[in-house]
């Protein structure tokens, strides 16, 4: 033992300085990620991911350095290094790898955050082995012990960033002011207002990451007091509609009547096919007094693949997958990926379209139509309780809003780069709905087929046509540039200064969905129904976006106007970080504001 004892304490040495690593990826929220190096995106695989690299590094620089006596700065010079050769095997390499994409996918400013955590993990390490290996000066476990104080002091922090909003942060058109009526909210993703000025907002009660909190609505008063109205619903929550005395709500596989009189809640729709990348989303009462939602897709393009235990659902729900809102003739396309839920990483598994994970497909084989069904928007007839898909090849449908002659728009995000059929380049879209149409999803962006050079990357395996003789594209309205993500909308009502349709501004998931050149800005645009151009009502003056520090908006998610028509509130989801490969969103940062004209 006493031979060998060197890498006992390095190992020993490399635990208790991925300890503090961990501390810090989890107030990142990038722990979850690592999990992928042991089969699961989990805050405990996650865990145990990091524990096992650290012994390993331990075990690595015990085997280098065995009994060498550095002083202070030659020791915390090497734990550096450590660090750094980890950083890199890890984040940089081994993560991307488990995804099947190329090495430094993610770009390594988009994993400073890691770097901090590996450089902490590497100091600590040979602090520790120094006195523990070599019986050098004890002051060394205190240097250690004081880093690992500060790294978990670190995770409350990063998990939970106070919310700072300045009006001044605006670029608003002339003539108009804005000012905050409540903040604090986490995860707020919709908005309803009621004849007497009372705001319903929605907290989802989930992120991407995965991150799950309560799913509730909150009743924010005029003068900005906030209280509960009703809770425990299943998360994502994202829509909310008004009618008669009774708030509807979208949450994940079901739609819910709740009455605010008696709380008495009733499920109108249940078994939505909710367990994937998407969910069932906005709310809209339409023209014939039928209740319109849309329905996202399970995954990005039509393949469950090796993205989608990222998305943390392949795993735990291994025979879901997309369902076809019409009967389609496949072209027997399949894609050969890694499968994840082992711990062999050279496993991969063939899939086709509209089948669960490792299920193929052959050539001239029919799926039949089902309903409810993935991308589409369905409408729900509150008489006979019957369930019709309304229109399809939406791939994710997420904002429903009415104009005055009783027309369906529908703002709809296109592909990611990520997934068997990686799409670079997709743009996102505003629509016209049309019953019956079909707007190109799996295999149209727009109305550009997918095998169009535009949209080449080289994260997937090919973008060829999963359907035999598709129907017909429908055009959008507006096409917006990639990874604009727009979220809820709105029509401007007589009384408002400006017309139109006013569309909140999300932007992108770099690098998850894409590595971009430029950060895509949140705000609110404004389209014109007729032509479909567009431009910006109102963004931040300085930044694409505030994040943790300075005022202005964070993620925009939803746009309603009051009921006299006259002012408009934006409802801020929060902070939302893709630090890495890991989407990370901050709770308590979501904001509710108001835009008046200013006379």
């Amino acid at each position: 033992m006493k031979r060998y004892g060197y890498l006992f304490w390095g190992v020993l040495s490399g635990l208790v300085g991925a300890l503090a690593g961990s501390f810090i990826l989890w107030g990142a929220w990038q722990l979850p990620t690592l999990g992928l190096l042991l089969t699961r995106v989990s805050l405990l695989y996650g865990f145990a991911a990091l524990l096992i690299l650290g012994a390993l590094g331990g075990l690595l620089y015990a085997a280098v350095i065995r009994e060498r006596r550095f002083r202070l700065y030659a020791a915390v010079l090497s734990g550096a290094i450590l660090g750094l050769l980890l950083w890199i095997a890890g984040p940089l390499l081994l993560v991307p790898a488990a995804l099947g994409l190329p090495p430094l996918a993610a770009g390594p400013l988009d994993n400073w955050m890691a770097l901090v955590a590996f450089a902490f993990y590497g100091i600590i390490t040979a602090l520790l082995y120094g006195p523990l290996s070599t019986a050098q000066s004890p002051m060394r476990v205190y240097y250690a012990a004081g880093l690992l104080l500060i790294a978990g002091l670190l995770t409350p922090f990063l998990l939970r960033a106070a919310v700072s909003t300045d009006p001044q942060a605006l670029e608003l058109p002339p003539g108009y002011r804005a000012e905050v009526i409540a903040k604090g909210f986490t995860y707020p993703t919709s908005m309803a207002i009621d004849a007497a000025g009372d705001i319903y907002v929605a907290e989802s009660g989930y992120a991407y990451g995965p991150k799950e909190t309560e799913a509730r609505v909150l009743r924010v008063s005029p003068s900005g007091a906030i209280r509960e109205v009703a809770g425990g619903f299943n998360g994502p929550l994202n829509g909310l509609a008004l009618r008669e005395g009774k708030l509807y709500i979208s949450h994940r596989g079901k739609i819910t009547a709740f009455d605010l009189e008696s709380n008495e809640r009733e499920d109108l729709v249940a078994g939505l096919p909710s367990l994937g990348d998407h969910q069932n989303n906005d709310l809209l009462f339409g023209p014939d007094g039928a209740l319109y939602f849309g329905q996202g897709s399970a995954t990005n393009a039509g393949v469950v693949g090796s993205d989608n235990f990222v998305y943390a659902w392949a795993d735990r729900y291994p025979r879901f997958h997309d369902f076809p809102s019409r009967d389609f003739i496949l072209t027997g396309e399949n894609y050969s990926t890694l499968d994840l839920s082992t711990p062999e990483p050279s496993d991969k598994k063939t899939t086709g379209a509209f089948a669960p994970f490792g299920v193929s497909r052959r050539k001239g084989e029919k799926v039949k139509s089902t309903v409810p069904a993935s991308a589409a928007i369905h409408r729900l007839d509150l008489e006979s309780k019957k369930l019709s898909v309304y229109a399809d090849g939406l791939r994710n449908p997420y904002g429903l809003a009415m104009d005055d002659e009783g027309n369906i728009y529908a703002t709809n995000l296109g592909y990611d780069d990520r997934g068997a059929r990686a799409v670079k380049n997709s743009p996102d879209w505003v629509v016209k709905v049309k019953k019956g149409a079909w707007y190109g999803w799996p295999d149209f962006a727009g109305q550009l087929p997918l095998t169009e050079p535009v949209f080449e990357s080289d994260r997937g395996i090919n973008r060829r046509p999963l359907i035999v003789d598709p129907p017909p594209v429908e055009p959008p309205l507006a096409t917006l540039p990639p990874h604009y993500s727009p979220m809820k909308l709105a029509w401007a009502p007589k009384q408002f200064p400006q017309k139109g349709l006013f569309v909140a501004i999300f932007g992108d998931g770099q690098p998850l969905t894409e590595n971009l050149q430029e950060l895509v800005p949140t705000g609110v645009i404004n389209i014109d129904p007729k032509s479909g151009k567009y431009d910006w009502f109102v963004k931040n003056k300085n930044q694409p976006r505030a994040g943790r520090a300075g005022g202005g908006f964070k993620r925009l998610i939803d746009v309603k106007f009051s009921p006299d028509g006259k002012e408009l509130y934006l409802l801020d989801f929060g902070v939302m970080e893709f630090t890495g490969m890991a989407p990370n969103a901050i709770p308590g940062t979501g904001v509710l504001w108001k835009i008046s004209p200013a006379g």
